[in-house]
């Protein structure tokens, strides 16, 4: 018998919504991407303007995503989590991975946050996910 999504470990919950997520960042497929966001969810990134509030703004935020050369994706590492009833927050330490189509692959530190919702019908989904690369002394004199 399954658990009851208020005894899973939050962490676990993290890593596998996260999961689902990346699954469908590899094959492009905005549909299933938007599926993981809550109707009225909301995502940020790191550079200016980059943030879509809502189902349509995130289908057009997403198809922009995957248009990109490469395919996104993470390997996540460390994960902080708390929750309370059917609201989780986390920050998640990961590795992005870019994949090229020649087959080059890029990883660069990154940090994923956000807060998760529980509905029955719709198990774990995001209300808020926010991607960032956190600033590094290396990035630091990039941007200098």
């Amino acid at each position: 018998m399954r658990k009851s999504s208020a005894t899973q470990e939050p962490q676990r919950v993290v890593v596998e919504t996260l999961a689902r997520l990346q699954q469908a960042f590899a094959v492009r497929d905005v549909e299933t991407a938007l599926a993981c966001f809550t109707p009225d969810g909301a995502a940020y990134g790191d550079d200016l303007g980059e943030h879509a509030h809502g189902a349509e703004e995130l289908r057009l935020f997403l198809a922009e995503v995957f248009e990109e050369s490469f395919a996104l994706g993470w390997e996540v590492g460390e994960v902080w989590a708390r929750h309370r009833g059917g609201v989780l927050w986390f920050v998640a330490s990961t590795e992005a991975v870019l994949t090229y189509p020649e087959g080059l692959e890029e990883r660069l530190p990154f940090q994923l946050s956000g807060t998760l919702s529980h509905s029955r019908r719709h198990g774990w989904r995001f209300e808020l996910f926010n991607g960032t690369q956190p600033v590094t002394q290396a990035r630091e004199l990039l941007i200098a």
